[in-house]
């Protein structure tokens, strides 16, 4: 029995003596010993650092389209009452010079009945006008009667003279008010068309450009004005020209969720109408801070940025502008041009963390 008690104090003993044993390691491992021999130096990152500068961010922005009428070149033929199409001179696509002609009308079923109601109307006018004189004469009737009569009458010849310049008494000829080409015929052969119903519309001495879709985020990056190179690989050979950006629209394109950007093409050109084109931009954003895109890092759904502050790293959140595969604009406070900004070791780094600028 008392060996056993002897044996349990030692097991005992044995316990304490090494958990203070443990205790003291530990102690001296974080804090090391009174002379400073075998402490833990904190770690050290050795990063690369750029200051942040002042400048544009270009970018080359890619944008497909089709070739379009210019709007101002677009001419429509309409007639100001109903007409019927006795022949149709020219197709679609086709070239025509000013003058040529394009059409044969003739009146049709309600502008014929319009035009013998006008001279039904002037043929009474004319009679009462005549009898309400020779009233008067004979003093049965008054002046104001005769006045009411003549008012009738210059109606009535007023409304024939319109019918008869219209030239609704006769066959008539559509010509082609200006030189250009014909973008569509709106009527066939027989047909009856009503009043300002468009005939045939006309684009104005081959006056077209091209409507290019752009990402919206990409808009405020394109000016009106700036130089455009322009693709096309459907036409007989490749087409290759440049044309300046005329209207940016401010209105999101329904269809296609993109914004309308619409390029001037030059006179001497071989685009046909409705050609599918590539249009290049180089756009550059306002001035901003710009700094190497690898030194913005993702962090959840905002990105950040470490610069370094007397040998220890400063993490900034920053918001991202326009960029490129090169360079990024940073936007975020405290942040200036020539502060160092890392680079390279960057994901290694935690905020406070003492890093070494590698030469």
């Amino acid at each position: 029995m008392a060996e056993d008690m002897r044996r349990a104090r030692v097991r005992r003993a044995t316990g304490v003596a090494m958990v203070v044993v443990a205790l003291v390691g530990a102690w001296l491992l974080l804090h090391g010993s009174k002379s400073g021999k075998g402490a833990v130096l904190p770690p050290t990152a050795t990063v690369k650092v750029v200051p942040i500068r002042q400048a544009s961010v270009i970018k080359r922005l890619v944008a497909y389209g089709r070739v379009v009428p210019a709007p101002w070149a677009v001419h429509s033929l309409v007639e100001p009452f109903e007409v019927s199409i006795s022949r149709v001179f020219v197709n679609r696509g086709q070239s025509v010079g000013q003058g040529a002609t394009l059409l044969q009308v003739r009146p049709g079923p309600s502008a014929r009945l319009a035009l013998l109601q006008a001279q039904n109307a002037y043929r009474l006018a004319k009679i009462a006008l005549r009898d309400e004189r020779m009233r008067l004469r004979l003093k049965l009737a008054t002046r104001a009667g005769l006045l009411r009569a003549r008012k009738t009458f210059d109606m009535a010849r007023l409304s024939l003279r319109v019918f008869e310049a219209e030239g609704l008494h006769r066959r008539m000829i559509v010509t082609a008010p200006v030189g250009g080409v014909v973008s569509s015929i709106g009527v066939e052969e027989g047909s009856t068309v009503s009043p300002g119903q468009a005939l045939v519309t006309l684009i104005a001495g081959n006056r077209l450009e091209v409507r290019l879709g752009v990402e919206p985020e990409d808009v405020p990056n394109i000016r009106v004005g700036e130089r455009v190179r322009l693709l096309s690989f459907e036409g007989a050979a490749s087409q290759r020209t440049h044309g300046l950006v005329s209207v940016i629209s401010r209105v999101m394109d329904s269809a296609t969720h993109m914004i309308n950007v619409f390029v001037t093409l030059p006179g001497a050109n071989a685009y046909l109408l409705g050609e599918y084109v590539e249009g290049r931009f180089t756009a550059a954003s306002p001035p901003g801070l710009v700094v190497p895109r690898s030194a913005v890092l993702p962090s959840g759904h905002h990105f950040v940025l470490y610069t370094v502050t007397h040998g220890r790293a400063v993490r900034h959140r920053v918001k991202l502008g326009p960029h490129n595969g090169y360079v990024a604009q940073v936007v975020a406070p405290h942040l200036h041009v020539g502060m160092p900004v890392v680079v390279l070791g960057n994901y290694e780094l935690t905020p406070g963390m003492r890093v070494r600028i590698a030469p």
